[in-house]
């Protein structure tokens, strides 16, 4: 006898067909070409992996960053944030360009962001944040406009946390765990003098700057998840 095997989940049936809250839509497929290089390939650097649970100050932290082609990864308790790490930084490199990329970011570290531009630490600043941005934070969005800029702003589906610190004497690529906010967890970091990885993040940012027009920060979020999928 041949037995006929089936699916120990079957969708619930209702009349003739199936009940359309039971049947599970496949995920999404985003167009791997919506970012033009997603991905490169390069020797692992030299690093100095550093364990700052029991550090407490980013200037501690940062203290061993220098343009040797060295990159330090460090463990953190949350006892400093991703914009004291961003200051400490600014500290060594002087005045330098920002660009960063976040989930979310809290009003008084964008506040901290303003007070650097001002004091000229950051001579220009942009910010690629997720679409859920706008919705959760309309009030920040609106402030961050206002200090950096109407074009500081571009929105996609996006987790990734980064940051580059640039000048003519310094490319600095910036990777964490951390949002732009106070992080009272484990969180992880990695930082050092990399021109190519810079070059790389900074490449990415501008495809999404010259491509998508700042009005669609805007948009509801189901209109830019579709510019996401489609060109994002």
């Amino acid at each position: 006898m041949q037995l006929e095997i089936q699916s120990p989940i079957q969708p619930l049936a209702i009349g003739n067909g199936f009940n359309p809250l039971l049947v599970a839509e496949p995920d999404p497929v985003v167009d791997p070409a919506v970012i033009q290089q997603a991905v490169i390939k390069r020797p692992i650097p030299k690093r100095e992996i550093l364990d700052l649970r029991r550090i407490q100050s980013a200037t501690e932290a940062v203290a061993g960053l220098e343009r040797d082609g060295m990159e330090l990864f460090g463990l953190t308790k949350g006892q400093f944030s991703l914009t004291d790490m961003i200051e400490a930084i600014l500290a060594k490199t002087g005045p330098a360009d920002l660009s960063i990329s976040t989930w979310t970011a809290a009003n008084g570290d964008v506040t901290r962001m303003l007070e650097l531009l001002n004091s000229g630490a950051i001579r220009s600043c942009r910010w690629l944040v997720d679409l859920t941005f706008m919705r959760r934070c309309p009030q920040l969005t609106s402030e961050i406009r206002a200090k950096f800029g109407a074009n500081a702003i571009r929105v996609t589906k996006t987790h990734a946390k980064f940051c580059t610190i640039t000048n003519k004497d310094w490319q600095i690529a910036l990777r964490s765990s951390m949002n732009l906010n106070q992080n009272p967890r484990l969180e992880s970091f990695q930082v050092g003098h990399d021109p190519e990885l810079c070059q790389f993040l900074s490449q990415v940012l501008n495809d999404i700057w010259n491509r998508q027009h700042k009005g669609i920060a805007d948009l509801s979020s189901k209109e830019i998840a579709g510019w996401w999928n489609d060109q994002g």
